[in-house]
């Protein structure tokens, strides 16, 4: 289970159900008003896949994704709390049989003032049987490319020091690592948490690449703003 900052929804049972129906309110009056658009050039990575916003309908249907053990899942709140704030950040790859493939959540968060506004990815997942098709590279660049026209000076995310094969994957997309969070993510069976890298990618609007120069010290999961 990955440590996540404090989400805002309540743990009072009361509350809980309020801020659920406000979520659901606003997800099903987008859904129903249109889809979201997503650039043309990313509608359909290759003729048997397409990339679309990701519905409350999918929540029912991604489970051969987040099924698999090296993905990081949530409660039905914490996506739902997604598809309210952050639409355009919850893109997911559909086949032709309507198979979800893999799938993209994110959010743009941070300080303009002090150049800290950037887009941030909370989970990309593609299914085994998916994989090695390019799919997370081409998620990871729609982000991205969502967070330029969003004005962000940077794209961040959080991976287990251990998961080295994620590690390379996000350099090889251009991405290095800015800081070692200590014991970011909370172990279970009585094992010790585990580390984790903030890795970053500097966008167009940081020209002086700034926001990527690496820290020279490891911090700790409340010193993370």
């Amino acid at each position: 289970m990955t440590h996540i900052p404090a989400s805002p929804l309540k743990q009072d049972g009361s509350t809980v159900n309020a801020q659920l129906t406000q979520h659901l309110a606003i997800i099903l009056k987008r859904e129903r008003s249109a889809r979201l658009p997503l650039p043309l050039s990313h509608e359909c990575t290759d003729k048997m896949t397409t990339l679309r916003a990701f519905t409350c309908d999918d929540l029912f249907k991604f489970n051969n994704i987040n099924l698999d053990p090296l993905t990081e899942t949530y409660g039905i709140p914490f996506y739902l709390q997604y598809l309210a704030h952050w639409p355009e950040y919850f893109i997911v790859a559909e086949a032709p049989g309507g198979e979800l493939m893999g799938y993209i959540m994110g959010k743009a968060e941070g300080s303009v003032a002090r150049e800290e506004w950037h887009g941030h990815v909370t989970a990309l997942s593609v299914a085994p049987d998916f994989r090695r098709l390019g799919l997370a590279a081409k998620l990871m660049e729609l982000l991205e490319e969502i967070s330029e026209r969003k004005g962000g000076f940077f794209v961040d995310l959080f991976v287990r020091v251990s998961n080295q094969v994620a590690v390379n994957m996000y350099k090889r997309l251009g991405y290095s690592v800015y800081r070692t969070v200590i014991e970011y993510y909370s172990a279970s069976n009585g094992e010790p948490d585990e580390d984790a890298y903030d890795m970053r990618k500097a966008l167009s609007r940081d020209t002086e690449k700034k926001s990527i120069i690496p820290l020279p010290h490891p911090v700790r999961p409340e010193d993370i703003e």
